[in-house]
């Protein structure tokens, strides 16, 4: 996974969501744990089902912030062709978008399924939000630095000449599973 889906000139979303180049598959990270949420295909077509049935709510090109539980409101309609786990996943990455974030802003209108006003974004929101990134920049960074280190015993070990392969085949595994999580 080397592609993230959000460029952000605020680097606290750059890594939140991000594409899983094997198997096209969006990976989210929460508490420096990934877990596999939607391939693109699968994001469209909820989005299309999606904006078909609520089409005031999810508009192509324009990003509205939902209300809380909306989606409770979707599983309420028995309409929809989708899982509610399924749901769940477009709603979570839908919401992880930079576009999305950047319109998390105190007194921000939020939108029910058919695009009426039904509260705003709080400032208890937006601090959470703000929280909820500064941890996961923290998750990324210590990875990081425990990739790098793992990466400079690999070549401390190489330079020295030592002919330990086991510690060395040890060192790429850990370090091969540390990549995987990204």
């Amino acid at each position: 996974m080397n592609k993230d889906l959000e460029m952000s000139s605020d680097k606290n979303t750059e890594f939140k969501s991000e594409l899983d180049d094997k198997n096209n598959t969006t990976v989210s990270h929460k508490k420096g744990r990934a877990y596999f949420l939607l391939t693109d295909e699968e994001y469209k077509k909820v989005f299309e089902e999606l904006s078909d049935k609520y089409p005031k709510l999810f508009i192509k090109d324009r990003v509205l912030i939902i209300k809380k539980g909306i989606h409770r409101d979707i599983f309420d309609d028995s309409g929809l062709r989708l899982s509610k786990t399924m749901i769940r996943k477009f709603l979570q990455l839908y919401s992880e978008k930079t576009k999305y974030r950047e319109l998390h802003i105190e007194n921000t209108p939020r939108y029910d399924l058919e695009g009426k006003e039904v509260g705003a974004v709080t400032k208890e929101d937006v601090e959470s939000l703000r929280r909820q990134q500064e941890e996961i920049k923290k998750v990324i960074a210590a990875k990081r630095g425990k990739q790098q280190k793992l990466k400079n015993n690999k070549g401390a070990l190489e330079n020295k000449g030592t002919h330990n392969r086991g510690r060395l085949r040890e060192l790429e595994k850990v370090a091969r599973q540390a990549l995987n999580m990204w």
